[in-house]
């Protein structure tokens, strides 16, 4: 089983451990064959490198794998570094798949209460119908695991309620101050924003796209699941189901970036810039986990710049006399 995490690692050792095989490449260069690694585990990835590597390596290690790997501890760039020398696919009963990913800090019992307290406070009846018939016992448990992204923001077991409630907290919080906008409408479109994400991605040893994420979308998925939910509810409205899956369509913006159609009313406007506010504070709270003493980040290639998180101050211990 697992005793070294990535966060642990130094340069300058030996080591022999699992690890989730994040990301495979072969690599050539004047006739000679690499792989380019990703490691990972629940506290972080890790890059490295097999040098003199064969194609049928290519074919022997696929992302998504639990790999024993055998190597030395380097830095690359002024980052951590494995130098691979020997690696293997894991055997099932050699590792627990839970050292793998990150987890929300609340449990699913904490997770599935906060998600009752917060369709509780929807007075619509139709709306709160809704969301009851979408979170039964089978969909609930889906959701409480699914994580909100492969990499940005949110992306561990249990990132995509954590999101979504945390943008319906945020609306609670911000309705009064815009007293126009439909409170309730809102917090369905915070809670159902991103349901298709359960079947848009999979949770094996990584992160990744269903083929009915990457063919479909989330968002069609979505779209499609709730209208079938509300046939369920008696004489739903026309009209409020249709500004329910504006939401759904419109939240993520810009055409570009996936919506079929951009946020055409007041709620739609709020819903997305609320969606963008706490995915890219998730994105920067996941930077500060990675940040080491000096307070500086590295470089965010997604956001273009270096973070600084201030230095931890350390007590220092009054010297006996």
């Amino acid at each position: 089983m697992k005793e070294l995490f990535v966060d642990q690692l130094r340069p300058g050792e030996t080591i022999t451990e699992f690890f989730a095989l994040r990301k495979a490449d072969l690599l050539e260069k004047d006739g000679k064959f690499r792989l380019s690694l990703e490691l990972g585990d629940s506290t972080g990835r890790v890059r490295a490198v097999m040098w003199d590597a064969t194609r049928e390596h290519a074919s022997l290690y696929e992302p998504g794998m639990i790999v024993r790997v055998r190597g030395v501890v380097g830095t690359y760039m002024e980052q951590i570094q494995v130098r691979v020398e020997r690696m293997r696919a894991a055997k099932e009963e050699e590792y627990d798949l839970g050292d793998y990913f990150r987890k929300s800090s609340k449990t699913a019992e904490e997770l599935s209460g906060l998600l009752d307290a917060m369709i509780e406070r929807v007075e619509n009846s139709y709306l709160k119908k809704l969301l009851e018939a979408v979170f039964t016992d089978d969909l609930r448990k889906k959701y409480l695991d699914s994580p909100a992204a492969k990499l940005l923001h949110h992306d561990y077991i249990g990132g995509l309620a954590d999101h979504s409630l945390s943008m319906a907290e945020v609306i609670v919080r911000l309705a009064d101050h815009y007293p126009k906008l439909d409170r309730d409408l809102l917090i369905c479109g915070a809670l159902l924003h991103d349901i298709g994400k359960i079947w848009e991605y999979e949770v094996t040893a990584a992160i990744d796209f269903t083929d009915a994420g990457r063919l479909v979308g989330h968002i069609n998925q979505g779209d499609e699941f709730v209208v079938g939910r509300a046939d369920s509810v008696e004489n739903f409205p026309e009209d409020l189901l249709m500004n329910v899956r504006h939401l759904i369509v419109s939240h993520q913006g810009e055409r570009e970036k996936g919506s079929p159609v951009v946020p055409m009313t007041p709620e739609a406007v709020f819903l997305h810039n609320v969606d963008e506010l706490d995915a890219r504070m998730g994105a920067v709270e996941k930077i500060r986990d990675r940040t080491g003493d000096s307070g500086w980040s590295e470089y965010s290639r997604i956001f273009g710049r270096f973070f600084y998180f201030g230095r931890e101050e350390v007590e220092e211990e009054a010297e006996e006399e």
